[in-house]
């Protein structure tokens, strides 16, 4: 077991959910105290794992001890009878016994087989909603990085008559060429279209990449290295080669 093993194949869940063996145990008590990053990433995934627990019991035999007990009762009250009498009686007995003990234990093990089943299901959403969170608190953290990083210019594009009530913001750092797009201030266009940024540098365009609208976006855009102004149009679905200017939404100096 190596550390892209522990990070990337559920190691952690199962550790922390008590489904490994003790020599992976130990395995993975030691990645966590010496490794920054199997650390980090175990108390992250324990403090989601402190909302999305759940229990497990398993019904004791009772019926098996049931049918023991009553043969011993058996065996009190025939002391007068023949051995051959006993022996037919305790074959009967041991014969019921094995039936009963067959019947449950089928039941049993086709209910942990179920019980398994369930609790596979369970880590995979353990594992999918673990993910999700992950990739979440990583996007929150790109978003503030980029909004309080001195390196990156905030640039407001305003609307323009063909949607006057239209803002959006981006974040250009020109010496990274990177540039990020809020886009949730957009509104929804009908099938078959998308957005595209542009930049414009001495008068001409620059394909910055298309987009959808999304209120929950904070959009990638494609790397511009210089520009004087940025826009943003309404085109078919992929962009195109030239910005449609009568579809111009938003536009802004840089």
């Amino acid at each position: 077991m190596n550390k892209q093993e522990i990070l990337k194949e559920g190691y952690l869940v199962a550790y922390i959910t008590g489904e490994l063996t003790s020599e992976q145990t130990r395995e993975i008590e030691k990645f966590i105290s010496s490794d920054e990053e199997v650390k980090h990433e175990y108390e992250d995934l324990e403090r989601i794992l402190e909302m999305l627990s759940f229990d497990r019991a398993v019904t004791p035999a009772a019926t098996v001890k049931k049918l023991i007990m009553e043969h011993r009762d058996v065996q009190k009250k025939s002391t007068d009878h023949s051995m051959l009498r006993y022996m037919v009686a305790a074959s009967v007995f041991i014969a019921i016994v094995s039936a009963v003990a067959s019947l449950y234990y089928r039941g049993e093990w086709q209910s942990a087989e179920r019980e398994l089943s369930d609790l596979n299901l369970q880590h995979q959403e353990l594992a999918e909603g673990f993910q999700f969170v992950k990739n979440e608190l990583a996007s929150n953290q790109v978003q503030f990085d980029v909004v309080n990083s001195p390196d990156f210019r905030r640039i407001i594009l305003d609307g323009t008559p063909n949607a006057a009530s239209a803002k959006t913001v981006l974040f250009w750092n020109p010496e990274q060429e990177e540039i990020y797009l809020n886009s949730s201030t957009l509104a929804a266009l009908p099938e078959g279209k998308q957005y595209q940024l542009w930049a414009l540098k001495d008068g001409q365009p620059i394909d910055a990449g298309v987009f959808d609208a999304d209120a929950a976006s904070f959009q990638v855009m494609k790397n511009i290295a210089q520009a004087d102004a940025f826009a943003v149009t309404v085109e078919q679905v992929g962009g195109a080669a030239s910005p449609t200017l009568s579809t111009m939404q938003v536009y802004g100096e840089a």
